[in-house]
């Protein structure tokens, strides 16, 4: 007799916590602040609109709070923005840290009539009618971004696709490559230091610097493109009084028994 007793008291404890946890939830965890956190001052990164552009509420519970959601109606509403990390401070705050994106090369549509800006992520930041777009940005060649039938402008705020998938895959690899602390040429400095790449009708990628010499990655080395990006930097910033740095290509060569990196005045 004692036994269903337990299981029921059991039983009965066990609502009555969930019913305190759920009343705890609506009444007491509640969000009534917002904080936003920004780690950059720039004008794009306005409290008051990314706050009215989560869509979160004051009265809504924290503990069930979607912080993907979240994430993704801030930057679907604000491009050039980036939501680091959205976290809970018990028992009312929430707080949402930003930063700016920053825009690092161009894309034509595939019928070159527009331009896409994108960021380092792939991210479609803005377009532009070509005729009306500003080139002090590296733009890439032969290779183009579909347009949908909602036209370009609704790409903005989301991740382009590539007419050419794989030559994407390979165009997000570099800049991935690229961002690695080892050689730190991400967002400002990628766009600084590269004018354009291009992409050639067979397994080399050609990355052509603003002081003209252009780096070529081969896809057919065993090497990935980072050990690649990597070889061509240090066969840049080597000091040489007989190299002239506004033409020519850093490319892997192989010459017998020896094989290196080195600067050549022309493609085979």
């Amino acid at each position: 007799m004692k036994r269903p007793k337990i299981v029921i008291g059991i039983f009965i404890t066990l609502i009555l916590v969930v019913l305190t946890i759920v009343l705890l939830a609506c009444t007491v965890f509640v969000v009534r602040d917002i904080t936003v956190v920004k780690a950059v001052s720039s004008r794009l990164l306005d409290e008051d609109v990314i706050v009215a552009s989560s869509k979160l509420k004051k009265g809504t519970s924290i503990i069930s709070l979607d912080k993907q959601e979240i994430k993704e109606e801030i930057e679907r509403a604000n491009p050039y923005v980036e939501v680091v990390a959205i976290s809970r401070e018990f028992p009312n705050e929430v707080i949402i840290e930003v930063t700016v994106r920053t825009a690092v090369m161009l894309v034509p549509s595939e019928d070159a009539s527009t331009f896409a800006l994108l960021d380092d992520d792939m991210k479609v930041l803005d377009v532009f009618p070509q005729s009306e777009t500003d080139y002090h940005m590296p733009i890439v060649n032969d290779l183009t971004f579909v347009v949908p039938e909602q036209g370009a402008q609704s790409l903005v705020g989301s991740h382009i696709t590539f007419a050419d998938a794989t030559r994407g895959a390979l165009l997000s690899d570099i800049l991935s490559a690229a961002g690695d602390p080892s050689i730190k040429l991400s967002g400002n400095s990628f766009r600084a230091f590269f004018k354009e790449i291009s992409f050639t009708s067979g397994t080399r990628i050609l990355l052509k610097t603003q002081k003209g010499v252009s780096f070529v990655l081969d896809t057919s080395l065993e090497s990935d493109l980072f050990s690649q990006l990597y070889m061509c930097l240090n066969v840049f910033s080597l000091p040489s009084t007989n190299v002239d740095r506004s033409k020519g290509y850093i490319l892997y060569e192989k010459k017998g028994m020896t094989a290196a990196y080195n600067w050549v005045e022309s493609l085979d």
